[in-house]
């Protein structure tokens, strides 16, 4: 009896206390291992909300910085609604913004081409006082129709095609120069380009009197040196474009092309 109680006291002392040791130990380890999984679970959460907070932090600051820029210039790109109830003189037609449905075309002869009737008075009163000026204008191009821009349009784009160029550039490139039908002042008979000319005609004396009085007649220069960005389209010292006295004289003086004009009475 007494050896049984023996062997049951080493059995404890021995088995039973290695037994609870090696499974304490291993215990420890899992307990180990599954904190360590759950730090990397963990860890990986929140690499991942921390990347999906800069691309917002990122995206938002992107945002506040364009509404920034755009508040601080107050310009607008958007003129639909303003083309809608606005004066006919100040609707803004262009590559963003087309001639709105409501438009209707009043057409009158003025020498070899048409242009809106009611332009044609100050129109002929201007070149004849730069005539007088020795400024010889003469009206090369005023109303087009839709079909004749688009020829234009894809003229132009061939134009580039032909040069290498892929279709997107093409079309980017001539947007430059020749707007798509239904966007060019052209379409509607407000804007006129004068004596068949093209970046040549600001070297010469009558862009030089233009530029001195062509507000007085209510016309301005529509597409000025440096606003390409904004209006959309280069350089083009020959076409001008009717605004009315009061503000082609305000447009002018300031330096402003006709969309910074605009954006500046949208409040």
């Amino acid at each position: 009896m007494s050896n049984k109680k023996n062997y049951l006291k080493y059995y404890k002392k021995t088995y039973l206390n290695e037994n609870r040791i090696n499974l304490k130990r291993n215990l420890i380890i899992f307990f180990i291992f599954l904190l360590f999984i759950s730090m990397v679970v963990i860890f990986s959460i929140f690499v991942q909300i921390e990347n999906t907070n800069e691309d917002y932090i990122d995206e938002t600051s992107m945002a506040m910085n364009r509404a920034v820029s755009v508040k601080k210039k107050k310009l607008r790109t958007d003129f639909s609604v303003w083309n809608r109830y606005c004066d006919w003189n100040l609707m803004v037609v262009n590559n963003m913004n087309e001639i709105p449905e409501h438009f209707v075309k009043n057409l009158k002869q003025y020498g070899d081409i048409e242009v809106d009737e009611k332009i044609v008075s100050a129109l002929e009163e201007m070149i004849h006082e730069a005539n007088k000026n020795d400024a010889k204008l003469w009206v090369s191009s005023g109303y087009r129709t839709v079909e004749r821009q688009k020829i234009l349009f894809d003229k132009e784009v061939e134009k580039y095609l032909t040069e290498g160029l892929t279709k997107s550039d093409a079309i980017d490139l001539a947007l430059k120069k020749v707007s798509l039908p239904q966007k060019n002042e052209h379409n509607m008979g407000f804007s006129v380009d004068f004596n068949a000319a093209g970046e040549e005609f600001v070297f010469t004396k009558e862009y030089e009197w233009l530029m001195q009085n062509s507000p007085e007649y209510g016309f301005i220069l529509r597409y000025p040196q440096e606003k390409e960005n904004i209006t959309g389209r280069a350089f083009e010292p020959a076409h001008f474009r009717f605004v009315g006295e009061e503000h082609a004289k305000i447009i002018t003086s300031r330096g402003l092309c006709l969309e910074e004009y605009v954006s500046s009475l949208m409040k």
